[in-house]
């Protein structure tokens, strides 16, 4: 399960609701029988067209363990269908010339994680007919819905786990979507995969820091500093030398798994110790999973991670 969080960590970071909502139909035409996704192949430049549900199991072989519950793979499910139905509607008003006609491409730095089979059978190997089972089985129940705000698809957020608490898009990304709120998400801190640590001498941060930000005039514990943190702990900015910058670019350029970490300085070496996966805005997985053990379907999950949303159902 852990080779599959690295994989999820890669795929998550891309681009999700509360009290007892019950399902509303959407104000869209009923597209379910015939509905179709199309994905822009980057490598060869064809155009691959799926039925929506062979879409939602390929996305969610690409971004969730096939060995989580039944109920968390059907929340992801239906992340993955609101995502397609929100791509194949925002490319209908405003078309993007990259994808040539489709809905998405498989550039997953652009668009959510999909597997087409063949990637599918080389990560899953052996176990890849008792996934397909399952996620299967999950997509045919969330292929009808969509999760919408005002009538309309949401915004689609997932990270692999949180550190105990999620993020708001306000927060992280400077944008306040209504949904997309800060929620506590307690037991993810419980989890052994919560927790990741990283380990620099002074030579090796301070060589890192100087060749992408351009300077690193400090030395042992002054060589940076967080500039801004969250009130859940989640740095937000960094000082390096005399300039602040994000502490998305610090994370990635060192390894972290997210930014909600401390670090520790002793005898001329670093230690990062880092709390949850991903960019902590909208759904935890590891979280949804939880949730699921404890008896929450996959209703209970998306209106507890994206608040203020319905589940609209085609007929």
């Amino acid at each position: 399960m852990k080779e599959h969080l690295q994989i999820i960590a890669a795929t998550a970071l891309i681009f999700l609701l509360i009290p007892l909502v019950g399902y509303a139909k959407m104000s869209r035409p009923a597209q379910t029988e015939g509905e179709t996704v199309s994905i822009y192949l980057t490598e060869s430049g064809d155009t691959l067209t799926l039925p929506m549900r062979d879409y939602i199991i390929g996305a969610v072989m690409a971004q969730m363990p096939a060995d989580f519950e039944p109920e968390a793979l059907e929340a992801q499910a239906v992340l993955a269908a609101t995502y397609a139905r929100s791509r194949s509607l925002s490319e209908a008003e405003a078309p993007t010339e990259s994808l040539h006609g489709a809905d998405m491409s498989d550039d997953s730095t652009l668009y959510q994680a999909f597997f087409t089979e063949a990637q599918a059978r080389e990560v899953y190997g052996e176990g890849y007919a008792e996934a397909l089972k399952k996620i299967s089985a999950a997509a045919r129940k969330a292929e009808p819905l969509t999760l919408t705000y005002g009538g309309k698809p949401i915004l689609v957020a997932f990270h692999a786990i949180s550190s105990g608490v999620t993020e708001s898009a306000l927060t992280m990304w400077g944008e306040d979507i209504p949904y997309l709120v800060s929620v506590k998400s307690g037991q993810d801190a419980e989890l052994e995969e919560c927790i990741s640590r990283a380990d620099y001498s002074d030579e090796e941060l301070k060589a890192k820091l100087a060749e992408h930000f351009g300077e690193a005039d400090g030395e042992g514990d002054e060589l940076f500093s967080p500039a801004s943190v969250s009130e859940s702990g989640t740095v937000l900015t960094v000082r390096v030398g005399g300039g602040t910058y994000p502490a998305e670019e610090f994370c990635s350029l060192l390894g972290l798994r997210s930014q909600n970490f401390t670090a520790e300085h002793k005898d001329g070496r670093w230690r990062f110790t880092v709390r949850g996966c991903g960019h902590l805005v909208g759904m935890s997985q590891y979280g949804a999973n939880e949730m699921a053990k404890s008896g929450s379907t996959a209703k209970d999950i998306l209106l507890c991670y994206f608040p203020g949303t319905e589940i609209a159902r085609d007929k």
